[in-house]
């Protein structure tokens, strides 16, 4: 019974933490039923209770892979089996350590296992930093701060951790707990915020119902959404918007009817204003989703992480764009690469326009990976998503500004140095030699004399062997 009390518990507390509208405490507190139950069960229980648990808790989303994504079902099952792993892992790992007395090194050293299977998996999965437990904090600032110092992976560091430290139940674990906490206050006061760094320009994002994805403009139905966005564009920059941002595939063109959309903004674009418009360029037996910059001229920027499945018929970019010598251009899934907006950030972009596409049940969740690319690596995300949410986020996490059709945001502070944009995924590879030290503390040899602080006295409903038994 307390094998599935556990199990169940943390199951619901793992769909409860994640999915796609994540309730951020859960998170912290899933793995903690099973690591208290790892301390007094076999291993093999304490295995299979974990995988198990993760299972439940990836209920929430199984719907939103299959039906939503179309992902096939091998790769499906390979995502859950992943996370099944890492979970049923730490947990052993961890029990392991603590039943041996090693309170520290179980807290310090055994999240390294977590960590190293995200970046691994963001290095041989096409989907990048897509899946990791740090989103789940996204709307807590103080914590999504570590990702300016350690990206993703320290924040996953911490969700690991801290659930150890509690389940261990002992004074170095709590101190263990206590200093990683101030660790992690104490970044948050004294990580540098916008100061004299260039200002964001006003920006409008705008995002219109239509029939389909990429409505082509030869057509009545292409030129009557045009007609609906033209007034939308021309009231934001009345209203002081210096960029305005529509979303990922609005549009079809071809170079033939591409002169259109640009005679239809040019009132706007006349009197200085970019205007930034999703849309799928065709050129021969070629398609491609683009991001046309519309000002003086029509700069180009082609999405370079297309969605494996959905969007094979398109052809990939190869090149980053940086407009006016401080505002990059993304589309969507390319801000699922932390290495790509670490790329802008070093070109000098202090800003990024990023037209997108969800698909209604993700618009939270995906508009805060954003937010959390623009804390990693210090700069502003404007991101204007259909069938999603219009976000605007400033370098500290901050939501400037939020709406579902329409958004006019002031202009504020774009841009901060962080050790992350610098450094890179340096604590992915410290995890490396961490996971090392844990495996060795773990499988080495126990020294002559010393007794394991506790270990587990049998399984749940059946009584320890005596020791007469066990010498038996």
């Amino acid at each position: 019974m307390m094998t599935i009390v556990a199990t169940v518990l943390s199951g619901l507390l793992w769909l409860g933490g994640g999915g796609l509208h994540p309730i951020a405490g859960l998170t912290w507190l899933a793995p903690v039923p099973l690591l208290v139950l790892s301390l007094r069960v076999r291993p093999v229980v304490a295995l299979s209770a974990s995988a198990v648990a993760w299972v439940i808790g990836q209920a929430g989303v199984l719907g939103y892979y299959l039906g939503t994504l179309h992902l096939p079902v091998v790769a499906v099952a390979g995502v859950v089996l992943l996370g099944a792993g890492l979970a049923s892992g730490t947990v052993l790992l961890a029990r392991g350590l603590l039943l041996r007395g090693r309170t520290v090194t179980a807290v310090l050293a055994v999240p390294s296992l977590w960590v190293l299977g995200e970046y691994a998996a963001s290095l041989l999965l096409p989907h990048g930093a897509w899946w990791s437990l740090a989103y789940t904090q996204a709307s807590v600032r103080p914590v999504i701060q570590v990702t300016a110092l350690a990206g993703v992976w320290g924040v996953t560091y911490l969700l690991i951790a801290a659930p150890i430290a509690l389940a261990s139940r002992r004074r170095a674990g709590l101190a263990c707990l206590l200093a990683l906490a101030a660790l992690v206050g104490g970044w948050s006061l004294i990580r540098p915020t916008p100061g004299p760094s260039p200002l964001s320009p006003a920006v409008g994002l705008v995002a219109l119902p239509q029939a389909d994805d990429g409505l082509p403009l030869s057509e009545a139905s292409g030129q009557e959404l045009l007609g609906r966005y033209v007034p939308r564009v021309s009231g934001l920059a009345a209203r002081g918007a210096r960029v305005v941002v529509l979303p990922e595939k609005t549009f079809g063109v071809t170079p033939a009817t591409l002169p259109r959309l640009v005679d239809a903004f040019r009132p706007v674009t006349s009197a200085g204003v970019r205007v930034v418009v999703g849309a799928v360029l065709r050129q021969g037996d070629t398609a491609s989703n683009v991001a046309l910059v519309l000002g003086a001229g029509v700069t180009t920027y082609t999405k370079q992480h297309l969605i494996p499945g959905l969007e094979d018929w398109l052809t990939p970019g190869r090149t980053d764009l940086v407009v006016d010598g401080h505002l990059g251009v993304a589309i969507c899934k390319d801000l699922d690469f932390p290495g790509l907006v670490r790329r802008y950030r070093a070109q000098g972009a202090t800003v990024m326009l990023v037209p997108a596409l969800d698909f209604g049940s993700d618009g939270w969740l995906h508009s805060r990976m954003a937010l959390v690319r623009g804390v990693e690596s210090g700069l502003t995300v404007v991101r204007a998503a259909n069938t999603g949410r219009l976000t605007v986020s400033d370098p500290t996490g901050r939501v400037r500004g939020e709406a579902t059709t329409e958004l006019l945001v002031p202009a504020f502070r774009a841009a901060v140095a962080t050790p992350y944009s610098r450094l890179g995924d340096w604590f992915a590879w410290l995890a490396l030699p961490l996971l090392l030290l844990a495996l060795n503390s773990q499988f080495r040899r126990r020294e002559r004399g010393v007794v394991p602080a506790a270990r587990p006295t049998g399984t749940p409903g059946r009584p320890a062997a005596s020791s007469v038994n066990r010498e038996a």
